[in-house]
């Protein structure tokens, strides 16, 4: 049977699947930009920041191991504004690592993080939602080590940073040219925190 516009029962339906897949994929890209949370973009942050260590190696004292605050700080990238949330990325936790001739991204921004994930694949990476580090052990949460640095019984910043950012800001601030934080105790006596945090997988 066929209706008046010459569509049979079974074309009928077809459209209206598509119509409703249509509907359900603006749906979401709306949804997503009211919430503020584009993880295509992040993505898309997380390959520039790679490729821009990649391209501009010979400027970082370790170009083996770089932070997004180091890159930023050498000018080879502009402050990445979070796209999934407000404020910019975590300088501090964000970095690019050269692992076997490819570099391996990590990037921080608000409440979410991509994690080691390499340029050819950026693409596909998965998207996790992380908590605050906390000293708080937490059963079965991810643990860093957090450092900062000691003079004159004081600490030297108001927060305390992943390795590769603090050696970075240690260098800079004293003109050193240490490559990690057991070298920093020459300046200072360095300060670290084991911390913990809980990551879930929100998208893949």
């Amino acid at each position: 049977m066929r209706n008046n516009k010459g569509l049979g029962r079974f074309e009928t339906i077809i459209v209206i699947l598509l119509l409703l897949v249509i509907f359900a994929f603006l749906f979401k890209v709306v949804l997503d930009g009211v919430s503020g949370k584009d993880f295509n973009a992040m993505r898309t942050d997380a390959a520039n920041f790679g490729k821009a260590v990649n391209t501009n190696a010979d400027f970082f004292h370790n170009s083996g191991k770089v932070s997004l605050g180091e890159a930023i700080g050498e000018n080879t990238i502009k402050k990445i504004k979070s796209p999934v949330g407000k404020g910019y990325c975590d300088e501090s936790e964000s970095q690019a690592v050269l692992e076997e001739g490819k570099y391996l991204v990590t990037l921080r921004c608000g409440d979410y993080v991509i994690e080691k994930e390499a340029l050819p694949t950026m693409d596909k990476a998965p998207v996790y939602q992380v908590g605050e580090w906390k000293e708080e052990k937490i059963e079965g949460a991810e643990e860093a080590t957090i450092y900062n640095c000691e003079k004159d019984g004081k600490e030297v910043y108001p927060e305390y940073y992943h390795e590769l950012y603090f050696v970075y800001k240690i260098n800079k601030d004293n003109g050193t040219n240490y490559y990690s934080a057991t070298d920093v105790e020459k300046t200072c006596k360095v300060l670290k925190k084991t911390v913990y945090r809980d990551k879930e997988l929100v998208e893949k």
